[in-house]
């Protein structure tokens, strides 16, 4: 059975939403990272309770574009921001609801 990953935001990446984007910089290594209204829906569902499944049902729904699409697209930006380092993996939850 594969293991479902939940992130969460790196606690030393600063970051401010702006005008419905969110500007996200690694203090490591001083790299600004912009996202655009969808990026930044999906940064704020990010709180190490919600698998990348889970918020990909809240982009389909928010956007109302085809689930699987929407899958896609979140994995896909979950993966190039912890590439980044700007996400970690989340201890287990204990319980908590996405």
């Amino acid at each position: 059975m594969r293991k479902t990953i939940r992130w969460q935001k790196n606690p030393i990446v600063a970051w401010r939403a702006i005008d419905g984007e969110t500007v996200i910089i690694s203090p490591s290594d001083n790299v600004m990272h912009e996202l655009n209204e969808t990026g930044s829906f999906i940064w704020r569902q990010i709180d190490g309770r919600c698998s990348a499944a889970e918020i990909a049902g809240m982009l389909a729904a928010e956007y109302e574009v085809p689930p699987e699409d929407a899958l896609a697209d979140t994995e896909a930006l979950l993966q190039q921001l912890a590439a980044s380092a700007l996400l970690v993996t989340a201890a287990a939850a204990d319980g908590a609801a996405c």
